[in-house]
């Protein structure tokens, strides 16, 4: 205290930080970078962990094995796509009401500022279905949702068909301890945030949607499809949101202990993780990663379905099939499996949670 309260030697420390200002600033940045980059070497930072043991991969079992159904339904969902000129509706009530979902749907329309790209457009109007598996062993107060989006042309369709697979799939079993909700959403972000909003009770946006006739319980978490081919050699996990926004550690880390379970090769920025991260290319590779993770975030927009969930404060994901030039390759069986096994954890978690 004295350095400070003595008028002579302040006027001293003053003089000093004045002189050496350039220094110390360039010391400061230099330090700074140092430290960002070294969030990329593996030694220097934390290893993944699971905060809550109900959620690993070792408390459930893979037993999806409807692969071919689930391409039945996407290739009968593309015809009637291509017959309709758009969202066939009818035929999704149908394919769910069969599956024994309750089904519901919501049309909304949204005037858009600019002109749509591709149609020249400024108003858009669309219908979100949306199916209902009621949780037989509890009293419904938590839900989770499984989307993927009706895409235009031929993209997607696969998407569509294994989350009709799932459904009745997952109606088969009588375990679920929350309820179920199974969406397809029309035209990508706008549809589902007009469904959001519409479960929600809320309008933030400006969006004119009907009301939803029906809900679950409290949402806690989601998951979006993006598949639009049979086989896939890589699983993407996308998690930035608005803002920059992320989900909880937790599912991530989920997402990667499945991977290696029912053997998907994971990617996160579509990069494979390497074990060689004390080699320069390894080290290098980490870096890419990481600066990618940041541009995303950096760029403040939704890089999926997903990102819309974060603002309900939802854990919330997106699963993008790529099929690349990789040899390896991966059934719709599996992938079915993995997703299964996904929306297990979470289940493992809920009653593994009550006291």
């Amino acid at each position: 205290m004295g350095l400070l309260s003595d008028p002579n030697r302040r006027r001293a420390l003053t003089s000093l930080l004045t002189r050496l200002n350039t220094p110390l600033c360039v010391l400061c940045y230099v330090a700074g970078v140092a430290w960002f980059m070294g969030l990329a070497f593996a030694p220097f930072s934390l290893r993944c962990y699971m905060s809550e043991n109900a959620m690993g991969s070792t408390m459930v079992e893979e037993r999806f094995s409807t692969g071919e159904r689930a391409l039945g339904a996407a290739r009968e969902f593309a015809a009637q796509k291509k017959k309709a000129g758009g969202m066939p509706v009818q035929w999704l009530v149908q394919a769910m009401q069969s599956r024994g979902l309750e089904v519901y749907t919501q049309s909304f329309s949204r005037m858009l500022p600019f002109p749509d790209e591709s149609k020249e457009r400024y108003m858009v109007h669309g219908t979100n279905v949306y199916g209902i598996l009621r949780a037989p062993r509890a009293p419904r107060t938590e839900s989770l949702v499984l989307s993927a989006p009706c895409s235009p042309d031929g993209a997607n369709n696969q998407a569509v068909g294994l989350l009709l697979a799932l459904a009745q799939y997952f109606k088969g079993q009588v375990y679920w301890a929350k309820d179920l909700i199974f969406l397809v959403n029309e035209h990508d972000l706008i549809g589902m945030q007009a469904w959001l909003e519409g479960y929600h009770d809320v309008n933030t946006t400006g969006i004119s949607a009907s009301p939803l006739q029906g809900r679950g319980g409290s949402i806690q978490a989601a998951l979006s499809l993006e598949l639009s081919s049979d086989v896939i050699t890589s699983l993407d996990l996308v998690l930035e949101g608005l803002n920059g926004q992320l989900p909880n550690l937790d599912l991530a880390n989920l997402f990667h202990a499945f991977c290696q379970k029912t053997n998907i090769l994971c990617t996160i920025q579509g990069k494979l993780q390497r074990s060689d991260w004390d080699t320069v290319s390894g080290y290098t590779h980490s870096v890419q990663t990481m600066l990618l993770m940041v541009l995303r975030q950096a760029s403040g927009r939704s890089w999926g379905d997903h990102g819309l969930f974060l603002r309900y404060h939802i854990e919330a994901a997106t699963l993008r099939g790529i099929n690349s030039f990789r040899q390896y390759k991966t059934d719709i069986t599996t992938l079915g499996k993995y997703v299964s096994a996904h929306w297990e954890g979470h289940v493992c978690l809920c009653v593994c949670s009550i006291p």
